[in-house]
C-alpha cells in the first residue's frame, strides 16, 4: 500500500534555489582632529563599521586646513623729535626691518597675542610676513615715485601695511597609528611619521596603498591615534579609502 504525500522540491533544482550575488560598492571612513601645534599631544577619532557589510580598506589619504589668524600690523612710527613717536606718511623704501620689528612686538604686547608659544616678534621670523594683500597693490605702485622720489604711504595705510605668514601646510608632521578595536589588531609596529607613510601636505604621494587590503568586519570599530610633531595649528582629515561588498538575494 502507496501512502499519498507530497512531493518535496529538490533544495538544488533550479525552481527552488535562492542564489545570493554580491555588488562592491566605493566608501571612505573619515576621521576629523583638530591640530593645537603641540608637539608629543596624542589625539584619537574612532569610526564604527556599519551592520550592513564588511568594509576593505585599500589605501589612506589625508589634507590639512590651517587655522587662519591674520594678523595685520605696521611698522613702528619714526621718532619726530627725541623721545617723540608718532606715524607719519613714509615711503615704502625706507622701511627697515627693526621698524617692522618693533611695530608687531608693540602689537603683541597691546593685544597679548601669542604666536607659535612665543610671546615676542622674533616668532614670526620663523615663517616670514608679507605685505598685507588689501594694500599690497597700492604700496608697490608707490615704489616707482615720481622726479622727486618715493612717494610716502598714508597713516591708514602704514598701520596695516604688513601680514603675519602662517604657518605652511608642507611643514605639518605627525605620527599615526590605526587599531581595530574589535579583534584588538595593531596595523603597525610602532606609529609612523607622515611623511615616510603618506607623503607631505604639499601634495607629494598624498595617500598611499596598502601591501595587502584590509578587511573590518561589521561593526568593528576603527580607531586612528595621531601624535602631533610640530606646532602647525589647523585641521586635520584623514581618510581610509575602500568598499563594502553588500549581498543581493535573488531567486
Amino acid at each position: 500500500m502507496r501512502t499519498a504525500g507530497r512531493r518535496i522540491p529538490n533544495a538544488t533544482s533550479p525552481a527552488s534555489s535562492v542564489a545570493a550575488e554580491t555588488r562592491a560598492i566605493p566608501f571612505d571612513y573619515a576621521f576629523r582632529y583638530e591640530l593645537e601645534g603641540t608637539p608629543g599631544k596624542v589625539l584619537n577619532s574612532i569610526v564604527s563599521v556599519s551592520i550592513e557589510a564588511m568594509f576593505t580598506a585599500v589605501s589612506m589619504g589625508y589634507g590639512v586646513v590651517p587655522r587662519v589668524q591674520p594678523i595685520i600690523f605696521g611698522p613702528e612710527p619714526p621718532s619726530v623729535s627725541p623721545g617723540v613717536a608718532r606715524l607719519v606718511p613714509q615711503a615704502l623704501e625706507t622701511i627697515n626691518l627693526a621698524d617692522i620689528a618693533r611695530g608687531l612686538d608693540r602689537l603683541l604686547r597691546e593685544t597679548s597675542t601669542t604666536l607659535r608659544g612665543e610671546t615676542g616678534a622674533e616668532a614670526v621670523f620663523r615663517n616670514g610676513l608679507k605685505l598685507n594683500p588689501t594694500v599690497a597693490e597700492f604700496a608697490l605702485q608707490t615704489t616707482q615715485g615720481s622726479d622727486s622720489g618715493p612717494v610716502p604711504l598714508s597713516v591708514d595705510i602704514l598701520q596695516k601695511l604688513f601680514q603675519v605668514v602662517g604657518s605652511p601646510p608642507e611643514l605639518i608632521q605627525f605620527k599615526y597609528a590605526i587599531f581595530d578595536e574589535g579583534s584588538g589588531r595593531e596595523f603597525q609596529s610602532e606609529p609612523i611619521l607622515n611623511i615616510a607613510g603618506l607623503g607631505s601636505a604639499a601634495g607629494e604621494r598624498p595617500f598611499r596603498y596598502f601591501a595587502q587590503p584590509i578587511t573590518f568586519r561589521p561593526r568593528s570599530t576603527i580607531r586612528m591615534e595621531i601624535t602631533e610633531i610640530s606646532d602647525f595649528k589647523g585641521e586635520l582629515h584623514v581618510v581610509l579609502h575602500g568598499y563594502k561588498v553588500l549581498a543581493i538575494r535573488s531567486r
